[in-house]
């Protein structure tokens, strides 16, 4: 059996909700992701068994940014008391006028956005300053896209 999978997972952020938006998602406005993770689980009763709704904790997740200034936007959503959507894009390709072609799968996350950290380092290999975005969000609801289906959890908000 032929997999065409890469062995590497390459992941960019774009800060709205992709299925919404449609081809209107830019290369230039995506973020490229360093790692991310987030934990759902659900009540157990006294014999184990789950129950109720699908809770969360948080969704951290860090970003490389060549521009400094591009941080403010995770600074303001931390100043809006509301759920923002953000879409996270596995192995995205990109025409020639830079709107998204086609993607693996995608992950599209709701939440508040609780608490940014910044890092500069110079890991550029021609020595760029570049700064590593360390970002925590309470989450909401999350919407899995993959190629054959797309799948809606819904996170309790206890």
């Amino acid at each position: 059996m032929n997999n065409n999978r890469p062995k590497f997972l390459k992941a960019i952020l774009f800060n709205n909700n992709m299925a919404e938006v449609g081809g209107s998602v830019i290369q230039s406005k995506c973020f490229s992701v360093q790692d991310y993770h987030y934990h759902c689980y659900r009540e157990r009763d006294e014999k184990g068994e789950p129950y109720g709704g699908f809770l969360s904790e948080y969704l951290t997740f860090s970003i490389i940014l060549s521009d400094p200034y591009a941080c403010k936007f995770f600074y303001q959503c931390m100043d809006r008391n509301e759920y923002l959507p953000f879409s996270f894009i596995f192995n995205a390709s990109f025409n020639d006028n830079e709107r998204l072609k086609s993607y693996e799968d995608a992950m599209i996350v709701y939440g508040s956005v609780t608490n940014v950290d910044e890092k500069f380092w110079n890991g550029d290999i021609s020595g760029e300053e570049q700064l590593l975005l360390h970002v925590t969000m309470l989450l909401s609801n999350m919407i899995f896209l993959g190629k054959d289906s797309v799948q809606f959890l819904e996170i309790t908000k206890n």
